[in-house]
């Protein structure tokens, strides 16, 4: 197989900064010789609010001859969250993406590259308000990755190692629709949205996972579909000074399974240098009943999959 790193995601990483970098609007102010004019803002800008964040971190580590022991490695990573939302009288219209891939390679140039990180998220929200603080929500949520994703497998009665595919593009897909009961408060910046009536959508079109009946599906088939509750929400607060901790959780429930409840939560500690540095910590815990994992031990089962990410690099907001 080709050991360079695809440039099928770089692509894709590429493509969503510059639709981005589209969103932002430009509004000048003209002057006459005679008299100043200010021009009027239309009132469809005036409620919208939109934003973007870029991230790029590289490491490289390189030993010769280096007593000590150790391995070289090479690892590059980036992601873009995005967000344009409209707010005006009973109506809110709340959007974001969220895209992020990593890699690594250890050892000399021969070696090939492994992903560590690789997710894409969209969303977007439309509610009707009842008060200020309660609200009438639908909402539309979809998870997926870019690339493939393997894990090493050590081979039985030997020390070599394969590789074996786990996911793919839309292998997982999830797709979640909801209408229910949203509470937040703008102060201290805690939303919560409660959907009786919410479908869950697992699509995994990649044919050797979807005939291995990988991710809960019925073998052979690509698509699942679960009618259920959920509750979904998030808060962020600034803990001190250019610190902020942000935090994200989505738990759904099968009717035909209640009580049992797929888990996903998310904490992001956001440490600020200055305008282009910055260092976030994040932590993100998964838990879905119909998801089989492999365990470092070589065992199978249902389990708590866990990842944790540091990041330190250049941060471009616009």
């Amino acid at each position: 197989m080709n050991n360079a790193i695809t440039t099928k995601p770089l692509r894709l990483v590429l493509f969503f900064l510059m639709n981005a970098l589209l969103v932002s609007a430009l509004i000048a102010q003209e002057e006459t010789s005679q008299k100043d004019t200010t021009v009027a803002i239309p009132d469809s800008l005036i409620y919208w609010k939109q934003g973007a964040k870029f991230n790029l971190t590289v490491q490289q580590v390189g030993l010769t001859n280096w007593a000590a022991g150790g391995e070289s490695s090479v690892a590059v990573g980036g992601g873009i969250q995005a967000f344009m939302s409209f707010e005006r009288d009973e109506v809110v219209w709340e959007n974001r993406a969220q895209i992020g891939y990593g890699v690594i390679r250890n050892g000399g140039g021969g070696n090939r590259f492994e992903k560590t990180d690789d997710a894409i998220e969209l969303s977007s929200k439309y509610s009707q308000k009842f008060t200020e603080k309660v609200l009438m929500t639908g909402a539309i949520n979809f998870r997926t990755q870019m690339d493939r994703g393997f894990k090493i497998e050590k081979i039985a009665n030997s020390s070599e190692t394969r590789r074996i595919l786990i996911s793919d593009f839309m292998a997982p897909g999830y797709l979640q629709t909801s209408l229910g009961l949203t509470f937040r408060d703008a102060e201290k910046g805690h939303t919560a949205t409660l959907a009786p009536f919410t479908g869950r959508f697992t699509f995994v079109l990649n044919d050797s996972l979807s005939t291995a009946g990988a991710f809960g599906i019925i073998p052979g088939d690509q698509i699942r579909s679960e009618a259920g509750i959920s509750l979904r929400g998030g808060f962020q607060r600034d803990i001190m000074q250019n610190v902020k901790l942000q935090t994200n959780f989505n738990l759904f429930s099968n009717y035909e399974k209640f009580p049992n409840t797929v888990v996903n939560v998310e904490a992001i500690l956001n440490l600020k240098v200055n305008d282009f540095i910055q260092s976030n910590i994040s932590s993100q815990i998964i838990y879905d009943d119909d998801v089989i994992v492999t365990r470092s031990d070589g065992s199978q089962g249902r389990d708590w999959q866990v990842k944790n990410v540091i990041n330190v690099g250049f941060v471009l907001s616009f």
